[in-house]
């Protein structure tokens, strides 16, 4: 009203003057947006030509790249930016930088581009920005240009216009995947593979194979399965050659693993396998192809296995690849002689033709079957030897793509016999991170479960705990990694039984719409041995630091129905030898009628702990001291408390609060099934000074109610 001098102020009254007529039959924009498109309509056409293309290139932008987007010639740009400036549209930041004033004021000037003419406005900006950047360039400028492109990808006429903007599209997902932006990249692929015409197979067949290739491999990273099943399906039935749909078999089997359908995988990759002419023979004798591999590899030191060439023949480059899926599925297979067979080829195939990325996995799944084999084969030594191997041919291949899974191996599965539990935790969340820049999603929660176990057996505070073991169910279940989210999950409803808060919520039902009975039920007639065991283990590991002996037996003897031997010792198995050992004392000083089992079980998990103790004093230390005190309390020998005591230290120096707790409170049991009450009080006051500092405040209030009932 100012500019149109309907509001005014008078010099000699000193008032505002008000045309009052005139302004009532003024037409007055219905927002901010529509006042501002109304004043920039008043500009000079380069004006308003300037302020249409300064709106496309985004609320910053530089003169340079305005330069390369200009759409005419026949205005000065040196004049009409700063006068668009002036008038308050625009900033200049620093020289030739830009801003604009405000969202509303950059809307208002995409306005004034009319609505269908805006996506060949964009396709036009986008070409000549393509035109105009040297090809040294094009890295950086892609995204721009692609920005303007991909909007106006409706009016591309010519079959050749549309493979060149796949092309760019291809360029820019590819730049996405080095940094990890999966999303982004899978929205490039996507939109390169709709460009492209109905008669891409047969015109531009490499560029079609490798934007379907891409594109799996960004969707798979970022769990949207039924794309990835669609792009599969395209190139298995379109691709001209065996080698062609190589990769797309590779992601079938890779999506196989992610459903936990491992023996479909496995027998995929039997199939591509004796394409590639290395079968994989079910009759092989294991013991003798285990041992003739062994021997080869004691003619080799460490530094030879390094020093080995470079694996370069493609065809067997392609069968180590499906090898080390099938090692990858073989963790749940029904067939567990299936994960030797294929360590032993891969292994043979690295001293024969060479190292490749493979490798680092290859010694790593043999140092694992070294600790984790039959008896008769463990090697822990050796175990550990090519472990630390299989960590040096990482780093001397940068075999980055392998990083999370050789963590999940020799941090999850093999250093925890020798180091400190605690040592391998920050490793594993650094395994966690390498498999979610690389896209290997699948390790990357392998990482996070073995996380989530020595996180809990180890002590750390359970609060921390919950918070984080929701935040990874959530991100498995959003990347389908169903296998971790059911693994991860027992854990978590142990630290809610700890905390005393899975009587506010049934992480079940939350995460599964279903009970914990009721799934288990369904992973059982599904065989899943794993996620089976891991809820049976937890059940027993807080059972037995809540005193419910009943619940610790149900669950022991559950765990002896309808499963097949598990062999792989990872920290949930370590756990459950010791809950078994203690179900056990606990059972055998009922001196019931079964005592005698009772009491020949706790003895063999003596005898192992004292085997285990040898490899890493810091692990089991405190463990066997305590199966050795309560044994002793059996018996009725005077060594009990010398054993409590020792237990105590022991995990108190090697940061086991949780086992401190647990030690102290079974002292106290001790102390008062022999009527020493002050005693006992004082050992149960002890034991909750350690449920309360590990944030397990169920059990501090049992501790406080065993106060009670004996004061």
């Amino acid at each position: 009203f100012l500019s149109d001098g309907l509001i005014r102020f008078n010099l000699t009254t000193r008032r505002w003057d008000y045309d009052v007529k005139s302004i009532l039959t003024k037409e007055i924009p219905l927002s901010v947006v529509q006042y501002m498109k109304s004043q920039m309509d008043k500009l000079p056409q380069s004006y308003r030509l300037v302020l249409k293309l300064a709106s496309c290139l985004g609320h910053h932008f530089d003169y340079a790249t305005f330069l390369k987007a200009k759409v005419r010639s026949d205005y000065d740009l040196d004049i009409v930016l700063p006068h668009v400036c002036q008038i308050g549209f625009l900033h200049e930041l620093a020289p030739r930088k830009y801003m604009w004033a405000h969202d509303n004021v950059r809307q208002a000037a995409y306005e004034l581009i009319p609505e269908n003419m805006r996506e060949s406005f964009h396709l036009l900006i986008g070409t000549r920005i393509l035109m105009n950047t040297p090809e040294d360039e094009l890295d950086t400028a892609i995204f721009d240009i692609l920005g303007h492109m991909n909007k106006g990808i409706r009016l591309i006429q010519t079959n050749e216009q549309r493979y060149e903007i796949a092309r760019i599209n291809l360029m820019a997902g590819e730049s996405c995947i080095k940094t990890s932006s999966f999303h982004s990249a899978a929205d490039y692929f996507t939109t390169g593979i709709k460009l492209l015409p109905g008669d891409c197979w047969a015109c531009e067949y490499k560029l079609t194979v490798r934007l379907h290739e891409a594109a799996q491999d960004a969707v798979f990273a970022t769990g949207d399965f039924p794309k990835l099943r669609l792009l599969n399906s395209r190139v298995i039935t379109n691709a001209k050659t065996f080698d062609d749909k190589l990769h797309s078999y590779n992601n079938l089997i890779r999506y196989s693993v992610s459903l936990g359908q491992a023996d479909q995988a496995i027998s995929n990759c039997k199939s591509i396998l004796r394409e590639l002419e290395e079968p994989i023979d079910d009759n092989e004798n294991i013991f003798h192809d285990f041992m003739t591999v062994k021997k080869m590899l004691g003619q080799y030191s460490g530094q030879d296995i390094l020093a080995l060439p470079r694996m370069t023949d493609t065809r067997k480059l392609a069968a180590m690849e499906f090898l080390q899926s099938v090692l990858s599925a073989g963790i749940n297979s029904s067939d567990p002689r299936v994960t030797f067979i294929t360590v032993i080829r891969l292994v043979k195939n690295s001293l024969e033709y060479g190292l490749c990325d493979v490798s680092a996995f290859t010694f790593a799944s043999f140092g694992s079957i070294l600790v984790h084999g039959h008896e008769h084969l463990i090697d822990y030594e050796g175990g550990f030897f090519y472990c630390n191997l299989a960590l040096q041919i990482l780093n001397l291949l940068e075999a980055n793509r392998f990083k999370a899974r050789v963590f999940t191996i020799v941090y999850g599965f093999v250093n925890i016999w020798r180091n400190p539990f605690q040592a391998s935790l920050d490793n594993l969340l650094e395994g966690y991170n390498a498999g979610c820049v690389n896209g290997d999603m699948e390790y990357a929660y392998w990482c996070l479960q073995s996380y989530s176990g020595l996180a809990l057996y180890t002590g750390q505070g359970l609060s921390m705990l919950q918070n984080n073991m929701r935040t990874y169910v959530k991100r498995a279940m959003n990347y389908k990694q169903m296998g971790a989210a059911l693994g991860i999950v027992p854990f978590l409803y142990a630290v809610l039984e700890l905390t005393g808060d899975a009587s506010k919520e049934d992480i079940y039902n939350t995460f599964f719409n279903t009970t914990a009975d009721v799934l288990f039920q369904q992973l059982k007639s599904q065989n899943d041995v794993r996620a089976c065991m891991l809820i049976l283990n937890n059940r027993k590991f807080t059972c037995i630091l809540k005193g419910d002996v009943c619940g610790a037996v149900e669950a022991y003897e559950l765990s002896l129905t309808g499963f097949r031997t598990v062999t792989i010792r990872t920290m949930p198995y370590i756990m459950n030898v010791f809950a078994d050992g203690l179900i056990a004392l606990s059972c055998a000083r009922m001196h019931g009628e079964d005592e005698e089992r009772w009491t020949t079980i706790a003895e063999g998990v003596i005898e192992t702990m004292k085997t285990w103790k040898d490899l890493s004093k810091w692990n089991f230390a405190n463990k066997l001291y305590l199966l050795e005190a309560e044994y002793d309390f059996l018996k009725r020998k005077e060594t009990a408390l010398e054993k409590y005591e020792a237990s105590i230290s022991a995990a108190r120096s090697h940061r086991f609060i949780h086992e401190e707790g647990l030690a102290f409170s079974l002292c106290g049991q001790c102390h008062l099934a022999q009527g020493r009450t002050a005693d006992a009080q004082q050992n149960f006051v002890q034991a909750k000074k350690c449920y309360k500092r590990w944030g397990a405040h169920s059990l501090v209030q049992q501790m406080d109610t065993i106060g009670l009932n004996i004061a």
